[in-house]
């Protein structure tokens, strides 16, 4: 008898946690926008679609730098800049904030975000490839003399 009133216990509180997790998802405008099943809404699936773009980040990482040197030969030789010379590259991270035209009742892009997490929807990150940039310098002998 104790270990199922124990058991009860525990499952309700995982059943609360789980409920409490669902944040602010009560019928506003713009969660009826979103997860709404009225007639004249878009379908489900385009919905969620704009969702997970939404939601997802995009990291783009700082470029490489290659400098390429050519002789009077056109033998190219590669090698890599001097720590002096590099600039503090930063990564770039993108968050779209434009929130799409049937979410017009949303005020803003959190709201929009609360509302794709009530429909489920979670987000994601992605990156990028690294970019190179190449910088090619070509070098003449006899002017170096």
């Amino acid at each position: 008898m104790q270990l199922t009133v124990a058991l009860l216990s525990l499952v309700s509180l995982v059943a609360g946690a789980a409920l409490d997790a669902r944040g602010d998802c009560h019928g506003n405008n713009c969660n009826r926008a979103v997860t709404g099943t009225r007639p004249g809404l878009l379908p489900l699936s385009e919905r969620s679609s704009s969702c997970s773009s939404f939601l997802l980040t995009t990291v783009t990482p700082a470029a490489t730098t290659v400098t390429v040197t050519v002789d009077e030969d056109d033998l190219p030789t590669s090698t890599a800049p001097a720590k002096r010379d590099l600039l503090m590259a930063r990564q770039v991270t993108v968050v779209p904030s434009s929130i799409p035209e049937f979410a017009a009742n949303c005020a803003n892009a959190a709201e929009f975000a609360q509302a794709c997490s009530c429909f489920g929807v979670t987000g994601s990150v992605t990156t990028a490839p690294t970019p190179t940039v190449t910088v090619t310098t070509t070098v003449d002998y006899c002017e170096d003399i």
